[in-house]
């Protein structure tokens, strides 16, 4: 006897149960993309922190480019690039190791930076303002984003699962500890 009869009937019910999921992944999925094509390419986002300390100290944070990898976890190495024509790019590393070059479209130290995507191949992009106005003797930073999409199918993620906001908030905490410890 090799098999018993209940074996084909696991074995089918196992089929059916894979099959189940994987047909509600693919619906979940095109639920998703078309949620997203619904959904603008471009958005704003913005988020404003107090910051102990004077506008000169956080700016100086801010644009030291080449030491952002030692306070925020987000960046894991900075590599630096002047260009022929006098801009400097940074490229900074992600966790998925890829490289995202940046530049400066305007600085009005120590009140305005304006940093953009420099990429056509990725499928988002843009830019962040950073706004630093004085507060009672520290520092209100307002950050905003104004970026893009591509793919729908990370709009509706961007949009229902992580929000607009959270790598500029996650930027905003990990400042904060910096311009503290500083």
């Amino acid at each position: 006897m090799c098999c018993s009869r209940t074996e084909p009937i696991r074995i089918k019910t196992a089929f059916l149960i894979v099959g189940v999921l994987l047909g509600l992944l693919v619906l979940a999925g095109l639920v998703l993309y078309f949620l997203g094509r619904s959904l603008p390419e471009r958005h704003t986002a913005r988020v404003s922190v107090v910051l102990p300390g004077a506008r000169a100290k956080v700016w100086a944070i801010i644009t030291d480019y080449q030491n952002m990898a030692a306070w925020w976890p987000a960046v894991k190495g900075v590599r630096l690039e002047t260009r022929a024509n006098g801009e400097v790019w940074t490229w900074n590393k992600d966790s998925h190791d890829r490289e995202i070059a940046y530049r400066t479209k305007e600085e009005q130290a120590p009140a305005k930076l304006v940093r953009e995507i420099v990429a056509d191949d990725l499928p988002f992009g843009g830019t962040w303002t950073f706004e630093l106005t004085e507060d009672g003797g520290q520092t209100r930073l307002t950050l905003t984003e104004d970026g893009f999409i591509k793919p729908p199918l990370f709009r509706a993620i961007m949009q229902y699962f992580i929000g607009s906001d959270k790598t500029m908030k996650d930027f905003a905490a990990n400042l904060a500890q910096r311009v503290a410890a500083k």
